[in-house]
Order: structure tokens, then C-alpha cells, then sequence
């Protein structure tokens, strides 16, 4: 009897030491997937910092433009095509101080 117990308390301990193992395991690749996808983030980039073309951008891509909301967007998009950023003046809701903010962000428009 004590033989087997013996045994039991080895295998339950061999199993106990397989679990640890499994577990560092999976906390290395959360890790690594956490690192990974951190990497991604960061040479990708911010969405919010990254030229945006007016003419092509999405509603959702537009929005990310200072003083832009879903409303404003879609106007922006009804008013296609613009030649340069001044033509942004046209849509209803964009004034100087909002068009001012969004020059940094625009891309493949000429300022004037």
C-alpha cells in the first residue's frame, strides 16, 4: 500500500511540474504576442496622425481630422472632387480656423 501511494504522490507531482511548464509556456507567448502586436502599433502608426487624401479618405478615415465628426464628413464626401485644400471652404460647416487645423493632415492637395 505504501508503494502506491508512493506512486501516486509521484505522479500527482509530475503532473503538477507539467502544469508550471504548460503555464510558463503560455505566458511566453502571450508575451510574445503581446510584443508582436505592440510592434505592429507602433510602426504602423497612429491612424489619427497619418496624411489623409480628401478625395479618397472614408468617412471613418475623415473623422479622424481635428473638428471632423460623421456629419462634417459626409458633407466632405458629397462635395468631391477638390482641387486644393481651399476648396474645403465650400462645405457647409468648414471655415478657416477648421480648414487651418486640417491642412497638417492633408495629403496630395495643394495649400492654395
Amino acid at each position: 500500500m505504501s508503494e502506491t501511494f508512493q506512486k501516486l504522490i509521484e505522479q500527482q507531482q509530475e503532473r503538477a511540474r507539467q502544469n508550471a511548464k504548460t503555464q510558463r509556456l503560455l505566458m511566453i507567448g502571450l508575451v510574445i504576442v503581446g510584443v508582436i502586436a505592440l510592434v505592429f502599433i507602433v510602426l504602423r502608426g497612429d491612424p489619427s496622425t497619418q496624411p489623409l487624401d480628401i478625395n479618397t479618405a472614408t468617412t471613418e478615415q475623415l473623422q479622424t481630422l481635428t473638428g471632423v465628426g460623421p456629419d462634417l464628413a459626409k458633407k466632405i464626401i458629397k462635395g468631391r472632387p477638390y482641387q486644393s485644400a481651399k476648396d474645403l471652404l465650400q462645405v457647409p460647416g468648414i471655415g478657416v480656423k477648421t480648414l487651418e487645423k486640417m491642412k497638417p493632415r492633408l495629403k496630395d492637395l495643394p495649400a492654395e
